[in-house]
């Protein structure tokens, strides 16, 4: 059967529209399992200047809704499209967070919530005869084809100003799926549990990389936490310098040690990338952190005394951030001036699937008002508190940037 995702290419909003975005991998890898089957796949990028004509026709359309603000046009199109495919069906993330919701605002035969490699599958073999919502894992194991890379065009695949803002050419891949922990800010789906993929099939995929792209100049890795184990986290740097390539990861700072900074710093990582968020303890806490920002102090040293790269988030407007608090993120960031080497600050968004998502934001799911990068959205708190937070991220907004700059 003809099988077409449609991916929504999400642009007008980036705050630097001349990067191109992470390709969607976990789409991507549906889409190889499908073809390991037999099907026949493909993938339409489209934007919301995308005539409803110029779509291709299928046997099954498959809307692949990965973000809340692309799902408004989803809606929209979605009858447009009826009569172009036999059967429409839904997956990603905005489809596993609102299953019934997606289903009856979109008229769609099934919705794949989670991990969707072996559920739809299945579904092909079965005939595609069940109807609804149908569930899947995360997978227990990850040695499966590669992501379908070769089904989008090698312009989105080709990333710039990654790899420590150094690459030209960078391609993004996984080591594992899934997080332990339980910030509350954070949408994961793949919570509670963490699957690793082997050495050899890392090794495998980072050689078909460097042969089907050549030239990739570096690798970032998307794993949510990559230092979490330590003998993996050694196993794949080692793979890396194999390559002699240069990478990237995420990381936490209860989860560093010398071992893995060791190794990270002996085989070619450009930049570890901190989710530190805060330099309010207090916030810290309400957001389910899980460490001391004390501990950062000595961490970061010993990642500079390494020859590390340091790259840090931040989110500000967090539900209880004030002008007290913000100013505890710019006196941590002064004292830790010449250990950090890249800011990234972001405002507080209430993302769907999100613990503080339930909790506290004002609960309208007017979709519209989402971005990648929220500006001044009121989601909580009164209309003087917003003026607050709008005068205590600006002072922040100029540190950072003065900082970025001195680099």
């Amino acid at each position: 059967m003809k099988i077409v995702f449609l991916y929504y290419y999400y642009k007008e909003k980036i705050k630097s529209k001349n990067r191109v975005e992470f390709p969607p991998l976990g789409m991507l890898y549906v889409c190889a399992a499908l073809e390991a089957i037999g099907q026949d796949v493909e993938v339409f990028y489209f934007d919301e200047n995308t005539s409803s004509t110029e779509f291709p026709k299928a046997d099954i359309y498959a809307y692949s809704i990965s973000s809340s603000v692309s799902y408004p046009l989803f809606i929209s199109l979605a009858p447009q499209l009826r009569d172009n495919a036999t059967l429409h069906i839904a997956g990603n993330t905005h489809a596993t967070i609102f299953p019934k919701q997606v289903m009856n605002e979109m008229n769609l035969d099934a919705v794949f919530c989670g991990a969707g490699e072996e559920t739809i599958t299945k579904w092909i073999k079965g005939g595609c005869r069940e109807r609804g919502i149908i569930v899947g894992g995360l997978l227990e194991n990850l040695d499966i084809p590669f992501p379908a890379r070769h089904l989008i065009p090698d312009k989105y695949i080709y990333m710039e100003s990654r790899v420590g803002g150094k690459s030209k050419k960078s391609i993004s891949m996984i080591s594992s799926r899934g997080c332990v922990f339980n910030c509350k800010f954070c949408a994961i789906q793949n919570r509670g549990k963490v699957v690793f993929r082997s050495f050899n099939d890392i090794d495998r995929e980072v050689n078909f990389i460097l042969r089907q792209y050549p030239q990739c100049d570096g690798i970032t890795l998307l794993d949510e936490t990559f230092t979490l184990n330590t003998m993996h986290a050694v196993g794949v740097s080692e793979i890396f310098n194999k390559y002699k390539l240069r990478w990237e990861c995420n990381s936490r700072i209860d989860t560093l040690n010398k071992t893995i900074i060791n190794a990270l710093s002996e085989n070619y990582c450009a930049e570890i990338r901190i989710g530190i968020e805060t330099g309010s303890q207090k916030l810290l806490n309400s957001m389910k952190k899980g460490f001391l920002i004390e501990k950062t102090y000595e961490t970061f040293k010993t990642l500079k005394k390494a020859g590390l790269q340091v790259k840090i988030y931040l989110m500000h407007g967090y539900p209880g951030e004030n002008m007290s608090t913000t100013n505890e993120t710019i006196r941590f960031l002064h004292k830790m001036r010449k250990y950090i080497d890249r800011i990234s600050l972001y405002r507080f968004t209430p993302l769907p699937g999100s613990p503080i998502y339930e909790e506290t934001f004002l609960n309208k799911q007017d979709w519209s008002e989402y971005s990648i990068y929220n500006d001044n959205v009121r989601w909580w708190g009164t209309k003087k508190e917003q003026e607050i937070l709008n005068i205590s991220y600006q002072r922040l907004r100029d540190v950072v940037d003065e900082m970025n700059n001195m680099k």
